[in-house]
């Protein structure tokens, strides 16, 4: 299940973004996954709550996910 470390990978750069530009509480985070990446939908779903968990600021984050074509991942944005 490699989708965990990539989607610690993405939660922690969203945390260090929000840490750096003094952003108290992120609402949601939107992953791009390409439909050729090899990566779970489900999985990354499954598993946020899981990454967040040493992310204050991101307690309590919505994931959004959208598929896109291709084979990439890409953190699309995140509200706060």
């Amino acid at each position: 299940m490699h989708e965990l470390g990539v989607l610690c990978q993405a939660v922690g750069t969203v945390s260090r973004i929000a840490r750096e530009n003094k952003i108290g509480r992120v609402r949601h985070m939107t992953l791009e996954v390409g439909s050729e990446s090899g990566y779970v939908p489900a999985f990354f779903e499954k598993l946020f709550p899981v990454a967040v968990d040493r992310h204050p600021v991101m307690h309590g984050a919505e994931l959004r996910i959208v598929s896109v074509p291709g084979r990439g991942l890409t953190i699309r944005d995140f509200g706060y």
